[in-house]
Parts: C-alpha cells; sequence; structure tokens
C-alpha cells in the first residue's frame, strides 16, 4: 500500500525492540495508544494522576460533600438553608466535569474551596491574586458563576450562566491568566 504523507506527519521507523524516538519536546511524556482498525496506532497524550492525589476520588473530596449533606436548615444561625442531595449530587458532577474538562485541556487545576450560601446553593470557588472565580450549582442544571477583579461591583465583577464546559474553560484561563501575567 503506498500513502502520501501530509506535513503534519512525520515518517519514524520501530526499532528491533519496538520503540519509536519522537524527539525531545515528547520526553517523560506519557500517551495512551489507541490501534485502529486498519492497524494504525494513535498516540493520545494523557495525565496519569494517582487515586490518591485525584481530587475526584479524595478522602478530602468526600468530607466537603459529607459535611454539605450534614448541614440542616439555618446551619449558620441567620435561617439559611441547607442544601438538597441534589444540590450536592449535580455539584459533584459540575465538579468532576471542570476538573476533567480542565486536565484535558493543559489548564491549571487548584481545589476549589467547597461551600454552601444562603439559599442552599452548592458553591466552587477558586482565588489567584485578585481574581476569584465563584461557582454557584442552583439546582441540577442551572450553574452561575461570579467572577471578580476587584472590588467596584460596576467594572471589576461580571456574572452569568455557565451552559457548556466551553463556558468554564474560558473562565479557567481568565482566573490563570493572573499568574502568567506576574511571571
Amino acid at each position: 500500500m503506498t500513502r502520501m504523507l501530509d506535513s503534519r506527519e512525520d515518517f519514524r521507523v520501530v526499532d528491533q525492540k519496538g520503540r519509536i524516538v519522537l524527539g525531545s519536546k515528547y520526553a517523560g511524556k506519557r500517551f495512551a495508544v489507541r490501534e485502529e482498525l486498519d492497524g494504525s496506532a494513535v498516540l493520545i497524550p494523557v495525565k496519569v494522576i494517582s487515586a490518591k492525589e485525584d481530587l475526584l476520588t479524595s478522602d478530602f473530596l468526600n468530607e466537603q460533600f459529607a459535611s454539605m449533606a450534614a448541614l440542616e436548615d439555618n446551619w449558620d444561625g441567620r435561617g439559611s438553608l441547607a442544601p438538597t442531595s441534589t444540590q450536592i449530587t449535580a455539584a459533584r458532577e459540575v465538579f468532576a466535569l471542570l476538573q476533567a474538562g480542565v486536565m484535558a485541556n493543559v489548564l491549571p487545576w487548584a481545589a476549589p474551596h467547597i461551600g454552601s450560601n444562603e439559599l442552599g446553593q452548592v458553591t466552587l470557588e477558586w482565588r489567584t491574586g485578585k481574581r476569584s472565580l465563584t461557582i454557584f450549582v442552583r439546582a441540577e442544571n442551572q450553574v452561575d458563576f461570579l467572577k471578580s477583579w476587584g472590588s467596584d461591583i460596576e467594572s471589576e465583577m461580571e456574572d452569568g450562566e455557565i451552559r457548556r464546559l466551553s463556558d468554564f474553560l474560558v473562565l479557567a484561563r481568565w482566573l490563570s491568566q493572573e499568574e502568567s501575567e506576574s511571571s
């Protein structure tokens, strides 16, 4: 079979031990190998996280959501509502999607502060320097955000709804910009 290489492809030879040299820019990186029906192999860059390090399976995360589930109405002595089990389940799912999306796009990920507000909504909060991002899980299918980079509500804050993972990725990039700007 004769095949032409396109401009994005390169020709590599597999050595006697089954190895392919990709070059120093790939040194230390990990790849999943997917073998296609036609015999071709696709290398997919991956990041391996041990179950101990993974926030989705960590004891810390389980404790955070368990303490949320233990809250009762008036948990703060000011009449605040406790989150429902549906909201807590939705928040865990939102958390998992956000973390997976950020990691798949190789963006910085830090564990958020997980809390609840007076309306019983689960909140996920991140702070980086002057920038802060709060995600509000209001209901199973309603997730909103508030981002701020100062104290002026008119010119240094923005809010909106997160409808797709790409909406959150824009916010995650914005939050991580301050780190790269100060470097």
